[in-house]
């Protein structure tokens, strides 16, 4: 059984989903919430998906991927350090933006949508953004802040999307679950009144994140993007990464690259690059990884119920992963590639 790990970290807080299928198209095999201090993060993160990994081998499954989004760009540079020297297996490290495309992308396909409004909303900022459902590609991207009445905002950003010509068949809400991105329920309330759209919200407002980088992990290299979104994604003017902070693990995406071009990871395998450390392992980790086994196990087993997840499981799961991204021309060798779709925005 293949297994995907996806995380959001916000500063205080870590939500994570385990899903099963290699394209994290499956169940629901675990997810769980814990608070996380963040001087601590980075070696809870190396504990918890060293073990997390060991316990699905165990189990008789795999591991094939995780993703990792956040709410907090100052909180990945520390992170990124400490997954280089370790090995943790195949990781990525998924900008929220991306995340919320995927699992846009996701619902717009299960809906029958050929394209979907999604509505990415932070907590002074909102990103409104139209994803072609059959690739995931993102064909109109504008961000902007939020200064005024939320609700009235917002309600202008989606008001035209009903309008002849419009490609959307739908919107879809996403939060960050911070500040304006807190309250999904009260935002699409206000976006109904201000479209005849079908405006939809995740089931699981708090667990989207998560689940979205779970998504983009898993199908990376069919997982596709307008060149200026994946630009906007690793620009440091949009509180995302600071590529000059991670050079030369980040590299600046060219806006004017033709289409066709691919974004490679400058990034080697983790695991060539990793060291000898120990694995500072807790009690808490250990009894996390147990409640994962007994979840991953029941799904060998063939319950068709997923296991119900237990009360305060996997409290030291918490990770990022990094991956770079680079337009460059060139065999992909070890290096992972997306295919880029180059549209005006």
């Amino acid at each position: 059984v293949d297994i995907v790990l996806g995380v959001s970290m916000a500063p205080t807080t870590v939500r994570l989903v385990l899903v099963e299928g290699q394209d994290a198209d499956g169940v629901t095999v675990e997810e769980d919430e814990f608070e996380v201090a963040a001087s601590a993060a980075p070696a809870q993160v190396i504990d918890a998906i060293v073990g997390t990994r060991e316990g699905a081998t165990e189990g008789g499954s795999q591991l094939t991927s995780t993703g990792v989004t956040w709410t907090d760009p100052a909180e990945v540079g520390a992170l990124r350090e400490a997954i280089a020297s370790h090995d943790v297996g195949s990781v990525m490290l998924v900008s929220p933006l991306l995340a919320a495309a995927a699992l846009a992308q996701t619902v717009g396909q299960s809906i029958g949508y050929h394209h979907i409004a999604m509505l990415f909303v932070e907590p002074d900022s909102a990103t409104p953004a139209v994803v072609d459902v059959t690739d995931g590609s993102i064909i109109d991207l504008h961000r902007r802040l939020l200064v005024g009445d939320t609700a009235a905002e917002l309600s202008g950003m989606v008001a035209g999307l009903d309008a002849p010509g419009s490609e959307a068949d739908g919107v879809f809400v996403v939060g960050c679950g911070a500040g304006r991105g807190s309250d999904v329920a009260a935002i699409k309330a206000a976006l109904e009144a201000a479209t005849t759209l079908a405006v939809s919200v995740p089931e699981e407002p708090d667990m989207a994140l998560a689940r979205g980088a779970a998504l983009a992990s898993a199908n990376a290299p069919l997982f596709a993007v307008s060149t200026a979104a994946l630009a906007y994604s690793l620009d440091p003017g949009t509180g995302e990464v600071n590529p000059r902070a991670l050079s030369p693990t980040y590299l600046e995406v060219s806006g004017a690259a033709r289409p066709g071009a691919l974004a490679y990871s400058a990034v080697d395998d983790l695991a060539d690059d990793a060291q000898d450390h120990p694995l500072r392992r807790g009690l808490p980790m250990l009894v996390g990884s147990a409640l994962l086994l007994t979840s991953v196990r029941s799904v060998v087993a063939g319950r068709h119920r997923p296991p119900r997840p237990a009360r305060g499981g996997l409290r030291q799961l918490s990770a990022h992963w990094s991956v770079a991204l680079s337009l460059r021309g060139g065999p992909c060798g070890r290096l992972r590639c997306v295919r880029v779709r180059s549209r005006r925005v």
